[in-house]
């Protein structure tokens, strides 16, 4: 049984993000007796090299387009790479040794996203997904719940060879640039009150101690820097010529360190970095003395350089404005016509003047018959979720979510809290 919750959870935290993480492609069996896991599969993606007993490995994974949604910003993914992503779960010791996650080797580049008035229908219902999101809660309080919980409270993370980078020559016309983020190792781990490595038995979810070990992390900006110019398609790339192209600068370049095909002095917003954050939150029930901070953070560092050219500080400006225009945008994009303005002008009125009303929270102008029509939506969404809830029937989830996509995430969850 719990073999299902594993999948589960991979496909949960993983499966917006990468390509291949199907039930069919995905297959994994714990042998009864000896607690092995294996894995078997991904043979869309990559070949799977099972490592020692209990361990799933998932090797040079691809990732989605559109794995940077969730940041809400007009990026999209052009290429991504995952070289390994390790799980080592200690079956035999499960809820008393921590679940350690490996990922090695992160490389995404990024651009910007096409302009939001083209926005398709999918497009448009991953938006409203995103939404609905921002008002889920978390599970119950059954004994697996309280399980995962403890092992996802405890989870040893260790990412190392990171490099993030993204291009843009839309926002600053006639000056492309690139931004890019690098890290060398990130390793977060739970500790005690004194700070040392422990296993939390008692709410690792509801009370936080962890410890994360920063390696070179740095941020470099260069401006008037046209994007990379491949001889092949990155589909097409191998594991290798991902290393070859994303790894260098991540580490300390070595003696006699080749130069990659993309290789060009960087300009260093933040020149590399080695830190070390604790951080602690109280528990619900240690939250008695009000005097006493719910959460502290306590970061010590090597030594910072950070450098910004009057380029840098342009290129950031209208980047900036790009992403505030884009933002407005998605906050009203569920109420956009889905037909041309000459088609439907009336529409695209009503639009303008919503989108102005719910963006400058203008609710004190609406109509007498606006007012009316909330008043018995709300009573309808009441009673349609509360039948949800009670699983009377199925029936009524397309009509709840049609009411959902006109409302503001708060809204909806006020509506919840009354039913």
């Amino acid at each position: 049984m719990f073999e299902e919750h594993v999948l589960h959870l991979l496909r949960k935290y993983l499966g917006d993000y990468v390509h291949g993480l199907s039930s069919e492609a995905l297959k994994i069996s714990v042998w009864k007796g000896t607690n092995y896991l294996d894995l078997i599969g991904l043979l869309a993606v990559s070949d799977c090299d099972p490592a020692s007993s209990g361990d799933v490995v998932l090797k040079d994974l691809k990732l989605k387009a559109d794995a940077l949604n969730s940041l809400k910003l007009p990026v999209t993914v052009n290429a991504g790479f995952v070289g390994t992503i390790t799980l080592k779960v200690p079956w035999k010791g499960l809820g008393k040794e921590p679940v350690i996650v490996l990922i090695d080797r992160v490389f995404v580049l990024a651009h910007p996203a096409s302009d939001g008035r083209s926005i398709t229908p999918e497009e448009r219902e991953k938006i409203f997904e995103a939404k609905l999101q921002q008002i889920k809660s978390g599970g119950g309080n059954s004994w697996l719940g309280s399980l995962i919980g403890t092992i996802i409270g405890n989870l040893k993370i260790s990412i190392g060879n990171v490099h993030i980078r993204y291009e843009d020559s839309v926002s600053n016309p006639g000056h492309p640039f690139a931004v890019g983020i690098t890290l060398a190792q990130l390793a977060a781990f739970t500790v005690d009150d004194k700070g040392n490595e422990t296993f939390d038995t008692t709410g690792a979810l509801d009370k936080l101690r962890k410890s994360l070990q920063l390696e070179r992390l740095a941020m470099y900006h260069d401006s008037n820097r046209p994007p990379w110019n491949m001889d092949k398609k990155w589909e097409d790339l191998s594991p290798k010529d991902w290393v070859e192209i994303f790894e260098d600068g991540i580490n300390e370049p070595a003696k006699g360190h080749e130069i990659s095909k993309c290789s060009q002095p960087r300009s260093y917003l933040v020149s590399p970095i080695n830190g070390v954050l604790k951080y602690r939150r109280l528990g619900n029930y240690e939250r008695i003395n009000p005097e006493t901070p719910f959460e502290e953070a306590h970061l010590i560092l090597g030594d910072v350089s950070l450098t910004l050219t009057e380029a840098q500080y342009y290129d950031w400006i209208r980047l900036l404005e790009v992403i505030s225009r884009y933002k407005s945008y998605v906050e009203v994009s569920h109420l956009r016509p889905v037909v041309p303005v000459t088609e439907g002008p009336k529409l695209w009125w009503n639009y303008a003047a919503q989108a102005a009303l719910q963006q400058k929270k203008m609710c004190y102008r609406l109509s007498w018959s606006q007012i009316q029509h909330l008043s018995h939506l709300r009573r309808r969404y009441i009673q349609l979720y509360a039948c949800s809830l009670q699983e009377l029937s199925d029936s009524n989830d397309y009509e709840i979510r049609s009411i959902e996509r006109d409302l503001d995430p708060k809204v909806i969850l006020l509506w919840r809290y009354v039913s």
